[in-house]
């Protein structure tokens, strides 16, 4: 039994690619989102815009217009200690969550699955009120779209792994007492 746990998950239908490259892309969005919140607990306001500033210098000199760069000084400019913090929780939150449920799949925990639907299941209700409520950007309405997708995926994966582990677990000779 406690071999099957430490065992990687397996691929073996086309479907577990899918899910495979879509937990790597969950994965490496967690670690973005651990160093990004990292970032805003080590890094005070003035620290930040200094930041924002040498980052964007660059581009503004060939292009005073440049939105990506405006953007990025206007939200490091607006953040008080405040947005500050609760954006690091946040991010920090969503980083722990992804990267406990993407290592507790790929590492084959079956509790992992249930974990991932709920905390999962539960930011993308909060990006759907969003959204619908707050702010339909583009990316947000993609990125809902994603986990949505990831949800089905994890969903019938853990489906696929319940049952498959169920007609494992029959002890010898049980099946035939069945009939």
């Amino acid at each position: 039994m406690e071999r099957r746990k430490s065992e990687l998950f397996k691929i073996s239908q086309p479907i577990d690619i899918v899910f495979v490259a879509s937990l790597i892309v969950k994965g490496i969005d967690g670690l973005v989102e651990l160093v990004g919140g990292l970032a805003l607990l080590i890094f005070n306001q003035p620290q930040i815009m200094h930041g924002v500033i040498r980052l964007t210098s660059h581009e503004l000199l060939q292009d005073p217009h440049d939105f990506v760069a405006n953007l990025l000084i206007k939200t490091a400019a607006s953040f008080t200690d405040g947005v500050r913090i609760f954006a690091a929780i946040y991010l920090l939150t969503h980083a722990v969550v992804k990267l406990v449920s993407v290592v507790g799949i790929i590492t084959n925990r079956l509790w992992a699955y249930p974990f991932a639907l709920v905390t999962i299941g539960l930011m993308t209700l909060y990006q759907i009120y969003q959204v619908v409520f707050v702010h339909a950007s583009a990316f947000m309405v993609l990125l809902t779209i994603f986990d949505i997708f990831i949800l089905w995926l994890i969903w019938y994966e853990y489906r696929h792994r319940r049952r498959k582990l169920a007609r494992h677990s029959l002890p010898v000779g049980d099946d035939q007492n069945q009939s």
